[in-house]
């Protein structure tokens, strides 16, 4: 165990880490769009070692018990990102991305700094390209554990360079040989970003094997002979992708021999075609970096380039702020009683403050008759709600903004031919006494619920155009206010009144409770930066942090219209059983005194279902038992494969204790909703949870109880 590196971690942890302002800027442009996809997400993300991590992170905590952090779990980095994203949800990615913006934006900046982050950047990610084509070439099982582990290998030397700012970049300014980098930083620091680095991921959810390959990614060939093959495939991409490496080292294709069989013309091919790939991405991400031979008229170019990016940031983070504002306005209408017309009020006043706007006109989308109808303000002709456009390609560029989905503007037209426009949009002109309209779709989730209208002269338009990414994103907050009020009203119309009244409560809560929440989230990333040295101080802000995220998951789950069960991938149920147990012998085991058995059948392999499911049955069933036991209770867990059951093979989980067993009246209707005998606080919906979730994989369950215990068994198909 390396006590430096652990301290180090202390004050840095993964919440800290640096990314490119390059990359977050990408990031945030496609958080801010409102038809992002996961894959999207993912791809962005899986190209920057500090964003990967503090998503696997954020992954992690919402796998065990925040204050578990230090339970080792096997699903750590070589869990895709295309299964963490789910789980984690839209709201925690955009979190993520906003504050990394946030801490990025206030860290020092400075011309070193900016290029030892993108020579970092350039390295690991062309590490990851490398150690995942290496693991296809060699036939390991997991190419996605490879890239990841090669992603995150130098993650240590972020860490390092946040503890240690000036102290770090000067020592790397001073290599001129990478052999000698792990062994200046154990002089300087009395640790090495290997050990770092492993530990930080280790500590972040990562396995064994994970560990043991970013730890010894600079050990000699030798060593390593028969290491597991991620350990070989790290170090050998390392040397790969090393600054120093030539055509001509012999000795790195002499390892890629010994180490997993490949010759140098299977190397050098799978190397020019990583390079492609890393310099499509570097492209796309407009990163730049130095080059031998550059002269001083292209590196100065670069360095305005990257102090430009800085600059982006810096509006994004304006940008933020003002959306804030924006949030607190919107989220009181609807608590104060307020009408729509206070809505549009609200809007027009945000326009002028943010945007210089005066004049709005709101068009909501009515489909029953499948055309929007003009909303007035208070200070607009009352005779606008007699406006209403059937939506219909072609008869206004209100309709034509909704039916594209993208903004439109009337000045095209106007400049040309002012007859080119329709009637009806000559007429909004005049309504808002300027030179021309900006239309604006106003989309929920791709639904239309309406557009709005902006009155601008040609001046206020070319400067508004430019800022088009911020307008939609007000938008959208002033579509999601309205979509959130049509869903009450249209409940309150439903006929079922007290079902309905029930529903618009909980809508309400929900917008209410979710723009806080945001907000908080949000600069608790600044104050955990402010907090640097404070270690006590830092902890509590996490364990905040982590508490917020999981109210935003429940919030989540009371607006589902579905469930997410039916989205399987093959489960080792096994492991999932274990670590869940990790988790509660330090939380649930310890202040009750439990004392716990497993005997799992490692015959079992994997299952196809739905993990998520399966840990929330496990947990619930754990958690009964648990409130159920006295102090030095007993519980037994176990799983069996090949149970025949109608000439069906299903796979048996059992968790049985000795408690006093269940009262004889409950026992009848025990998985449906009843009054719990636990007391108050308890609404006897666990066990009613638990039988709709094995039922919607499809499985069984079933209980016995008797004055020596209790036992529930349940059978999965296979």
């Amino acid at each position: 165990m390396n006590q430096k590196a652990k301290q180090i971690l202390q004050k840095v942890d993964v919440d800290k880490l640096p990314s490119l302002p390059h990359v977050l800027l990408h990031l945030l442009k496609i958080c801010h769009d409102e038809s992002l996809s996961f894959s999207e997400l993912a791809n962005i993300l899986r190209q920057d070692p500090g964003l990967y991590a503090r998503v696997s992170s954020a992954r992690h905590r919402d796998h065990c018990d925040t204050r578990c952090n230090t339970v080792q779990q096997q699903s750590g980095p070589a869990l895709t990102l295309e299964q963490m994203l789910p789980q984690l949800g839209i709201n925690t990615i955009k979190s993520i991305a906003v504050t990394a913006t946030v801490q990025q934006f206030f860290s020092r900046t400075s011309l070193e700094r900016t290029d030892f982050l993108k020579q970092h950047w350039h390295h690991s990610l062309y590490s990851a390209i490398v150690a995942e084509s290496l693991a296809r070439l060699c036939h390991y099982s997991n190419p996605n554990e490879a890239y990841t582990t090669g992603l995150l290998h130098n993650v240590g030397q972020l860490v390092l360079e946040t503890a240690y700012p000036d102290k770090y970049t000067i020592a790397l300014a001073q290599l001129s040989e990478d052999d000698y980098f792990h062994t200046l930083e154990q002089d300087e620091f009395d640790t090495t970003h290997q050990q770092v680095g492993a530990e930080l991921l280790k500590k972040h959810g990562a396995s064994s094997f994970v560990y043991d390959a970013v730890l010894y990614h600079h050990e000699n060939v030798e060593h390593i002979l028969d290491a597991h093959p991620l350990v070989k495939i790290i170090n050998l991409a390392n040397m790969l992708t090393s600054d120093y490496f030539k055509e001509q080292d012999q000795p790195v294709f002499d390892a890629a021999s010994q180490l997993l069989g490949l010759n140098k013309p299977l190397i050098l091919e799978m190397l020019e075609k990583s390079q492609e790939r890393l310099k499509n991405i570097s492209h796309t991400l407009e990163i730049n970096l130095a080059i031998d031979g550059m002269d001083g008229e292209t590196a100065k170019q670069q360095n305005a380039e990257d102090e430009f990016k800085q600059v982006q940031l810096a509006e994004q983070v304006k940008n933020i702020a003002l959306l804030d504002s924006v949030h607190q306005h919107l989220s009181r209408i609807k608590t104060q009683g307020e009408n729509q017309s206070a809505l549009l009020n609200v809007i027009s006043q945000q326009m002028g403050i943010i945007f210089g706007v005066s004049q709005c006109i709101l068009f909501l989308y009515d489909a029953k008759k499948d055309q929007v109808k003009a909303l007035p303000a208070d200070n607009q002709p009352a005779q606008l709600a007699d406006i209403s456009i059937p939506l219909t390609s072609g008869r206004s560029l209100v309709t034509d903004a909704l039916l594209s989905k993208q903004a439109c503007h009337s000045f095209d037209a106007f400049d040309s031919d002012k007859n080119k426009l329709s009637i009806i949009d000559r007429q909004l002109i005049g309504i808002t006494e300027q030179s021309g309209i900006i239309c604006l779709p106003m989309m929920m989730d791709n639904a239309a619920i309406g557009t709005l209208i902006l009155g601008v002269d040609k001046t206020r338009y070319e400067t508004l155009w430019k800022q088009l990414p911020l307008l939609m994103r007000f938008v959208n907050e002033v579509t999601h206010t309205i979509s959130v009020n049509m869903s009450t009203d249209r409940s309150s119309a439903s006929g079922h009144e007290e079902t309905s009244l029930l529903e618009q409560k909980i809508r309400e809560v929900l917008h209410e409770v979710r723009n806080p929440l945001s907000i908080m989230n949000n600069y608790l990333g600044i104050l955990s930066y402010k907090l640097d040295s404070d270690k006590p101080a830092q902890e509590d802000v996490q364990t905040i942090k982590s508490e917020i995220e999981r109210i935003g998951h429940i919030l989540n789950r009371l607006t589902e219209t579905e469930t997410p069960s039916d989205e399987t991938s093959p489960v080792d149920i096994n492991a999932i059983l274990a670590d869940l147990t990790n988790v509660f012998q330090t939380s649930l085991f310890a202040s009750n005194n439990i004392q716990i058995t497993l005997d799992l059948d490692e015959r079992i392999t994997t299952l196809q279902t739905n993990a998520n499911a399966l840990k929330q049955i496990y947990t619930n069933l754990i958690k009964n038992a648990v409130e159920a036991l006295p102090a030095k209770g007993k519980l037994m867990v176990y799983t069996q494969d090949y149970v025949n059951v109608d000439g069906k093979e299903h796979i048996e989980l059992s968790v049985s204790d000795d408690g006093p067993g269940i009262d004889t009246n409950i026992l009848p209707r025990l998985f449906s909703p009843v009054d719990s005998t636990k007391g108050d606080d308890h609404a006897g919906l666990g066990l009613t949870i638990v039988k709709n979730l094995v039922s919607e994989l499809h499985g069984s369950i079933s209980c016995r109880s008797s004055d020596k215990g209790t036992s529930f068994r349940i059978l999965l198909p296979k």
